[in-house]
């Protein structure tokens, strides 16, 4: 009875046995992937959750463009295609500088062009036609445009620019530093003009600032136009001073052509025409009247922008280096040397957490 029971006994553990390997088979085969760990593929055998492939693909899942996970205060828009200052504070100035821009445009377009241009006089309308063209397009460049952002520490690691940008900028913007640490820098170096941003933790070339409006050190850095709502820097600087010189123009020839015509109407039709005008439309006159003297103002402050940076130009000097006597170590010239390159590829993939700052470098 014994040997019975040892034989059956063996049966029973043999068909669990093969129930079990045939189970891990079926396994198996539903899921190749798996990894077995175990002594053996049979009793005893554990197989490896999948959640560790979660994780990656998680990861890949947080992957998204720099544009939209940028660090500092600048905003994109159109898929990243237009970059623009972030300060809220600009939006007031930068629809005064439009405003201005628009309202005697309007009043030329909507009275003087047709008059001048069924007398047969073209080439006013024609130029003032072309001349606001350029002027709308040097502001939207202005605003819009990279103005020459030198990345900070979180976004050169992200995106492992670093030869690149050394190759570009023909030093290590990160000064070797693997803890974000202020490194020592050469004594030839800083007699050159580099300097350690503390904010963005890189080390910045000649002539280059850190703009605290955007919170980017920008090469070349001028200043913060509140007007453009953008940093005006290497890359958009002849932008800004195409923009100063086309309005300048703009408004010599609009303005006067727009009182010219409106003077040579019959004043006394006119006197009588206001005199049976609505309240409202009296109000509205005077606004115009009054809006027209503030576009004056800001045309005779415009030439006298101008001039200031033609000065700037001639000089070799921004308006940084100028207000606080800062020399120009390279002697490169303010608005014809190379714009140079974007520094930074803004639709280049990176985890969002990459972009944090560490704690001990806040401190």
């Amino acid at each position: 009875q014994d040997t019975l029971d040892q034989v059956a006994g063996c049966f029973a553990s043999g068909d669990m046995a093969g129930n079990e390997a045939s189970d891990d088979e079926e396994m198996q085969a539903l899921h190749p992937s798996a990894e077995r760990i175990g002594a053996s593929g049979t009793a005893g055998t554990v197989v490896k959750s999948f959640e560790t492939e979660v994780p990656s693909t998680r990861k890949e899942r947080r992957m998204v463009p720099l544009y939209q996970v940028w660090p500092s205060e600048n905003k994109f828009f159109c898929r990243g295609i237009l970059m623009t200052g972030g300060s809220e504070d600009c939006w007031a100035p930068n629809i005064c500088v439009w405003t201005c821009i628009l309202l005697p445009s309007s009043l030329f377009f909507i009275w003087v062009f047709p008059s001048l241009w069924h007398k047969g006089a073209y080439a006013l309308p024609i130029a003032v036609l072309v001349v606001f063209s350029m002027t709308a397009f040097l502001l939207c460049a202005t605003c819009c445009t990279d103005p020459g952002v030198v990345p900070r520490r979180e976004v050169v690691l992200a995106t492992r620019c670093g030869p690149e940008l050394q190759a570009a900028l023909g030093f290590d913007v990160l000064g070797g530093s693997s803890d974000g640490k202020e490194p020592q820098l050469n004594p030839k170096l800083k007699t050159q003009g580099y300097r350690w941003c503390r904010t963005c933790r890189i080390v910045r070339p000649p002539r280059a600032s850190h703009c605290s409006d955007c919170d980017n050190c920008v090469l070349r850095f001028d200043h913060h136009c509140p007007f453009v709502n953008n940093c005006v820097g290497q890359r958009n600087y002849h932008f800004f001073f195409g923009f100063i010189t086309s309005v300048m123009i703009l408004a010599m020839l609009v303005i006067p052509s727009v009182l010219t015509y409106f003077s040579a109407l019959n004043q006394e039709r006119t006197v009588d025409q206001m005199s049976r005008a609505s309240t409202s439309m009296r109000v509205a006159l005077y606004g115009l009247a009054i809006g027209g003297v503030l576009v004056i103002v800001a045309s005779l402050l415009s030439l006298v922008l101008w001039g200031y940076h033609v000065f700037l130009i001639s000089t070799s000097k921004t308006t940084k280096e100028f207000q606080k006597s800062v020399p120009n170590v390279n002697e490169e010239p303010t608005l014809c040397a190379p714009r140079g390159p974007t520094l930074f590829d803004r639709w280049m993939k990176v985890d969002p957490d990459d972009l944090k700052v560490p704690n001990q470098a806040r401190r």
